[in-house]
């Protein structure tokens, strides 16, 4: 026999969708969108020192910043920025949720140990969603200190 429409097992499980579809939302928007705005830094800090970024990618930037080793940077810095680059990738070319899940999971990992113990005791518990915009947040802060510190030092 059919399940009717007004059956209590299928609003049930139509609420588990809609919140599985709202998480995945959450996700993809908080990475995409920080993702680009922590590129943008990575071309700020390379225009302050006078190196052309038109056309490279998220980790060509990233290895060029990198190779100029700039000591406003905590070297971990660079391997959050790749974490992040990958959840990105993954988010953009798959809809496999184990495999995003992966690169979330390390990009947690990868955030959680670029911060001081009492900070990532902090942000443990977040969603993955805000560890993904934190994490673009705390290596952007860093690219907009080294950036700064850049033209500073070429004014004098």
């Amino acid at each position: 026999m059919a399940m009717k429409a007004d059956d209590p097992r299928l609003e049930a499980n139509r609420k588990k969708l809609f919140e599985r579809v709202q998480k995945t939302n959450d996700l993809i928007l908080a990475v995409l969108k920080n993702h680009l705005a922590v590129e943008q830094f990575m071309s700020e800090f390379l225009d302050a020192s006078d190196k052309k970024d038109d056309e490279l990618s998220f980790d060509e930037k990233r290895k060029l910043c990198k190779e100029l080793n700039p000591t406003e940077i905590d070297p971990r810095i660079w391997e959050l920025l790749e974490a992040i680059n990958r959840l990105r990738n993954k988010i953009a070319h798959t809809f496999d949720q184990a495999a995003i899940q992966e690169k979330m999971d390390k990009l947690r990992a990868t955030y959680l140990a670029a911060l001081t113990p009492t900070q990532a005791k902090a942000e443990a518990e977040l969603p993955d969603a805000r560890i993904a915009a934190s994490a673009c947040e705390h290596c952007g802060g860093y690219l907009v200190v080294a950036a700064e510190a850049t033209k500073e030092r070429k004014k004098s």
